[in-house]
């Protein structure tokens, strides 16, 4: 059953050492908990526009606040003002200890080109994407980032649900040759059965000739 139920649940893929923004996309808009973004630039750059939800952390302060905040098996996205400051960021993570980190590729400038959710003052005063209020849209744009960034969750459900059909399948089909097993033993057992009392009666003496 077990095996029954991890074919239906498809399991989060372990983050990559480089993202792109579709796959964090991804993961925003399916709400998927136990990760964390980290912005690494200077402090009023990140107040002037950021990735929603990112948490700031300048980078020459990131060893210091990211030890004293999150778990070294946390995933994190990180991300600075370019990918070299990206890299550099990610490289004092993973020296420090933390086991999954992931450089997201182009930055708030990547982010922002596929429509990605972003605050701050400047970025307040930027107008709705063309799918902010429209769900339909907003639904479109969501199978199409995660076709761009790998497997949809969709396409791993129906995987697992596959999985699962020939699973059962597999177990029926076992349960029936074993069903026809059985049967098979309990006809040559009620056969030997029976032979053996057919052979004890021609053993046995006449009923009608005792006493005569």
């Amino acid at each position: 059953m077990n095996n029954l139920v991890g074919g239906i649940i498809p399991p989060q893929p372990p983050i990559q050492a480089e993202s792109d923004v579709h796959t964090l996309k991804s993961r925003l808009e399916w709400g998927e908990p136990a990760f964390t973004i980290l912005d690494v630039r200077d402090r009023r750059t990140f107040n002037e526009g950021h990735i929603m939800g990112a948490m700031p952390m300048p980078i020459d302060e990131l060893v210091d606040r990211a030890a004293a905040s999150l778990e070294k098996s946390r995933d994190i996205y990180v991300y600075g003002g370019n990918d070299e400051e990206t890299a550099q960021a990610a490289q004092q993570l993973r020296s420090s200890g933390f086991e999954h980190v992931s450089q997201l590729k182009g930055g708030l400038g990547a982010w922002k080109a596929i429509g990605g959710p972003t605050e701050g003052i400047i970025e307040s005063k930027t107008p709705p994407g063309a799918d902010d209020y429209n769900v339909v849209a907003r639904l479109q744009n969501h199978a199409e980032n995660q076709q761009k960034g790998g497997e949809s969750t969709a396409d791993s459900i129906k995987r697992g649900v596959s999985n699962l059909k020939d699973n059962i399948q597999e177990g029926a089909s076992n349960l029936k040759e074993g069903a026809s097993n059985l049967k098979e033993g309990i006809q040559e057992k009620a056969s030997e059965v029976k032979e053996g009392i057919n052979e004890s009666r021609a053993s046995s003496p006449d009923d009608s000739n005792v006493g005569s």
